[in-house]
């Protein structure tokens, strides 16, 4: 069993992969961390992105919102995967980079896996694709382009994801006795 982290500012007893956003790395689902900081991280920026969105709608009519909260759960990865179609990416290279631009163009999946792991393209990832989408669109995802898109990337720096596609593959998975943490 492995500890993996989720950052939200809802609070959840189960897990619903299709109540996720589409247009993400490996697309619409739920995505944990094996990172405690990056998740709190997402937690953080959710709640941000949330109360911006709030104060704008609070600013357009006369309504009452509720303080938003931001939650880490802890949550437990059962690694036998057996039967499920899993995809591992050890590393930010070509394959990665071209299946994460196919995602991000989805509003649901470019793919079948119940589960993918690897890297996370981060807001500077996301920076530095946009720059090259041209080239990589001109270009159809050449390998050339591809690997000086990722020379640019720290992929050392980019913490790992775990994405679950299917309520199969969210089986996996089980809430650890500390089910969630507020975070301020």
């Amino acid at each position: 069993m492995k500890p993996l982290y989720h950052g939200s500012i809802y609070l959840f007893d189960s897990i619903d992969p299709s109540a996720g956003k589409g247009y993400k790395d490996f697309g619409k689902g739920f995505y944990a961390t094996a990172v405690p900081s990056h998740a709190e991280r997402l937690a953080i920026r959710n709640k941000y992105i949330a109360e911006k969105r709030q104060s704008f709608l609070k600013n357009k009519k006369n309504i009452k919102f509720q303080p938003i909260q931001a939650y880490r759960y802890n949550l437990l990865f059962n690694e036998d995967t057996r039967g499920l179609k899993l995809k591992v990416f050890e590393k930010a290279d070509k394959e990665w980079l071209r299946f994460i631009l196919k995602n991000r163009r989805c509003d649901g999946c470019a793919h079948d896996m119940d589960i993918v792991i690897g890297p996370t393209a981060d807001a500077e990832t996301t920076t530095i694709i946009n720059e090259y989408y041209d080239e990589l669109e001109e270009l159809e995802y050449s390998d050339e382009v591809c690997e000086k898109l990722i020379a640019e990337l720290k992929p050392e720096n980019l913490p790992k994801q775990y994405f679950f596609r299917t309520q199969e593959a969210v089986k996996t998975l089980s809430f650890d006795k500390v089910k969630r943490q507020v975070i301020e």
